[in-house]
């Protein structure tokens, strides 16, 4: 989905303020950070993680008319649970990562945030 350009931190923030759980959020371009928030204090860096996903995320997308439009890939840890959203802005494919406290209610948590990111939306892509 293509979202309308705005301040990438104020993006981040608005989602951190989504749910009690979610403490952080980061936009990333080709494994770079290019806006982030954090409730408090600073995060490990996800630079190569973020890299993974891209990729694994556009094989995903190459076989959406077998498997349908990919929408989130989940990474479940001990502490903290990391949440990767595809997003587009401007025509520029970017990540979406929101790190969330556990415990949390997962359908909820992701509600909010799928719901957002619809209203941002201008297409599909």
């Amino acid at each position: 989905m293509e979202i309308i350009l705005m301040d990438g931190f104020q993006i981040c923030k608005e989602i951190v303020g989504l749910h009690d759980s979610i403490v952080g959020a980061e936009i990333a371009e080709k494994g770079t950070i290019v806006a982030a928030y954090a409730k408090s204090g600073s995060f490990p860096k996800l630079e190569r993680l973020l890299v993974q996903t891209e990729l694994y995320i556009s094989i995903l997308q190459a076989g959406q008319e077998q498997l349908g439009r990919p929408h989130y890939i989940t990474a479940h840890n001990d502490n903290i649970d990391l949440y990767f959203f595809p997003v587009v802005v401007n025509s520029r494919r970017m990540i979406l990562a929101v790190r969330v406290a556990v415990p949390y209610e997962h359908d909820q948590l992701v509600g909010k945030v799928r719901e957002y990111i619809g209203k941002l939306r201008l297409t599909e892509r």
